[in-house]
């Protein structure tokens, strides 16, 4: 059988270890002679209905091996939903090119388009294996136990919500939120708790997309914190929703939807500041690291670049046996963590969130239990910084009271 040539993309939003998985698809292709021309389609879709393909093999060596600490998307991405009138358009340019072997690395509705190209090769009679290539920091794709990319962002979020803990005890505005990503589950506001060592580290409060938001017994939670410690962190998810089931904060121009439709959700915390100052007579201030997140490979979790270059390499080796299926993470039972890579039918997970479990919250909505400690404390790679705290026994004289 005539070798034919493989194209890679990248959908939706990046990670820090999103090109890991890219690099282990390049090297791992190189090796098979059923492969001859490995190509990258520019931003996503996008490259493939545009013909902006470039040559992977003609790279550099240290710009491919550079991948591996590399942030950002390395061929670009997109959020596009396909209509049926690409549909002729992506079979001519995947025809001319020879392309034999589609490898879509992305989320929720990139795992969707890779569904409806498998379809469409399908209907037409085009022999093409078509796999899914799993990434998200939202950690919220069906089938698989997580997601390359989670770890990595996770880590951050626990580190950024520890530290800042840090700073509102030891220069107190009085309350502090931050804002984490997550359109409509909680996996990376659950992860600002895994730093957590004493009963008073931040945060103290979280609130996911998953349970119903009430302001009235937020600032309950709140005033209870603040009454105890004087202080409080909160940690919220940009995906949790007010009564009528709209983003809390968030812009409701249609301008603010992405590719796919989806409403943009963003500006809970600012709302959730406003809230406070208003009815608790309380300052408060907000930090939203976003994309940051996603972005930054400071806090990279060794465990998560490992499992997405692993799976870009597991991607090919499936590729070559059958397609249609979107790789996946199993983790295998022992004290021990370790994981396997198996396959889920696309059709099954396109399009498809994953919730956060409610074993994984507690009783009062606002924390997480040890479950969710447990699952993902292997994620976000090794041990996190430890920082001390000065034993503030005071010595006094016995002075008569003055203000300074």
């Amino acid at each position: 059988m005539p070798s034919r040539n493989l194209l890679v993309a990248q959908g939706g939003g990046p990670t820090a270890v999103i090109n890991n998985s890219l690099l282990g698809i390049i090297e791992e292709a190189s090796k098979k002679r059923e492969i001859s021309g490995i190509y990258g389609a520019l931003h996503g879709i996008n490259g493939v209905l545009k013909e902006e393909i470039i040559d992977l093999k003609s790279q550099e060596e240290k710009i491919l091996k550079g991948l591996r600490h590399t942030p950002g998307a390395a061929l670009g991405s997109c959020r596009r939903k396909l209509t049926e009138k690409d549909y002729d358009r992506i079979l001519d340019v995947l025809k001319a090119h020879n392309i034999g072997f589609f490898l879509y690395i992305g989320g929720n509705d990139s795992m969707e388009t890779a569904d409806k190209i498998n379809k469409l090769a399908g209907d037409a009679g085009y022999s093409l294996s078509v796999i899914g290539v799993p990434k998200t920091v939202d950690n919220d794709l069906a089938y698989t136990d997580h997601c390359p990319g989670y770890g990595s962002a996770a880590r951050y979020t626990a580190i950024s919500t520890l530290e800042l803990g840090i700073d509102n005890e030891s220069l107190p505005t009085p309350i502090t939120i931050i804002e984490t990503m997550g359109r409509n589950t909680g996996w990376l506001v659950a992860s600002t708790s895994l730093a957590k060592k004493r009963p008073d580290d931040a945060p103290h409060l979280i609130y996911f997309p998953e349970i119903k938001f009430s302001e009235e017994k937020f600032l309950s939670d709140v005033e209870a914190v603040y009454e105890r410690l004087g202080r409080v962190v909160i940690a919220v998810s940009e995906g949790i929703k007010d009564e009528s089931g709209e983003y809390l904060g968030a812009s409701r121009r249609e301008v603010t939807r992405d590719g796919f439709g989806h409403k943009l959700p963003g500006g809970a915390s600012a709302y959730l500041a406003d809230l406070i100052s208003a009815k608790l007579n309380l300052r408060c201030r907000f930090e939203k690291p976003g994309l940051l997140a996603r972005a930054s490979i400071c806090h990279v979790s060794k465990v998560d670049r490992e499992e997405a270059y692993r799976i870009g390499k597991a991607a090919v080796r499936q590729a070559l046996q059958e397609g249609g299926y979107m790789m996946t993470l199993e983790r295998e039972e022992g004290e021990q963590y370790s994981c396997r890579i198996g396959t889920v039918e696309l059709s099954k997970v396109a399009n498809v969130e994953k919730p956060l479990p409610h074993d994984f919250i507690n009783s009062n909505g606002n924390h997480v239990t040890e479950k969710f400690i447990k699952y993902a404390s292997p994620l976000i790679g090794g041990p996190l910084p430890e920082y001390v705290h000065l034993k503030k026994t005071l010595i006094k004289k016995n002075l008569p009271n003055a203000e300074h």
